[in-house]
């Protein structure tokens, strides 16, 4: 490359200068396990009848019951939301023909309990009040994003590591300083399975045993090493 006499000691910026020619890509890993301090829980009340008024006034009176009953086993009012409401006609198919059956309204709620310990009992509850379609439990940490960046100090010391030890083994010298650090997504959290509620628990007069487990937070990054043959 030609450049002009003022600027014949120019040379191009690189990173790599200093003696550390060549790069390496590592992916790092952290990993914390922590016991969620949370949960989000779904239920419906499904109600049918022939009159879609009728239907709605059933569904609104037994939902009205739920999301009573809810606040009295401590669930307070900002932590119970609608997440659907749907009115739907409902056929069977008798000698070929649709005949109307009634119609179907369902409302969908999402309670946030904040005490782990009454997760079954707030089921029971909702259950003996009316609640007659079941959703899923989602286990969460109310302080994600600070375990997150612990997971992520995690991440940056394996890289490190891992960059180490393939300068070890290949003889040579490693710049502990990255050249480039890209954080890669976050792995989404897995609700718990979803399980049907119905009579059986209302019957049996006893909460269904849920169990929290542990959630692993991870996190990944992607770094760029540079080091010298």
């Amino acid at each position: 490359m030609h450049f002009p006499p003022r600027y014949q000691n120019y040379q191009p910026y690189t990173p790599y200068r200093n003696g550390y020619p060549f790069t390496m890509t590592i992916e790092g890993e952290g990993q914390l396990k922590v016991k969620p301090d949370q949960a989000t829980i779904s239920l419906g009340v499904v109600t049918e009848n022939l009159n879609p008024q009728k239907a709605q006034e059933e569904n609104a009176e037994i939902t009205s019951s739920v999301i009573l009953a809810l606040k009295e086993a401590g669930i307070d009012e900002n932590d119970i939301r609608t997440t659907s409401y749907s009115v739907n006609p409902r056929y069977d198919y008798i000698d070929g023909k649709s005949v109307l059956r009634g119609y179907e309204v369902e409302h969908q709620l999402e309670v946030t309990v904040k005490n782990l310990a009454a997760i079954g009992s707030i089921y029971d509850t909702a259950i003996k009040n009316g609640a007659n379609r079941s959703g899923m439990i989602q286990f969460l940490v109310a302080q994600h994003d600070l375990f997150y960046r612990e997971a992520l100090n995690r991440a940056v010391q394996n890289s490190k590591e891992k960059a180490e030890e393939i300068a070890q083994s290949i003889g040579a010298v490693l710049n502990p300083m990255p050249i480039k650090i890209t954080e890669l997504r976050d792995q989404p959290i897995t609700p718990f399975p979803a399980f049907s509620i119905g009579a059986t628990a209302v019957t049996k007069h006893e909460a269904p045993p849920i169990q929290t487990g542990v959630h692993t937070i991870i996190a990944r990054i992607k770094v760029v090493y540079a080091y010298n043959g």
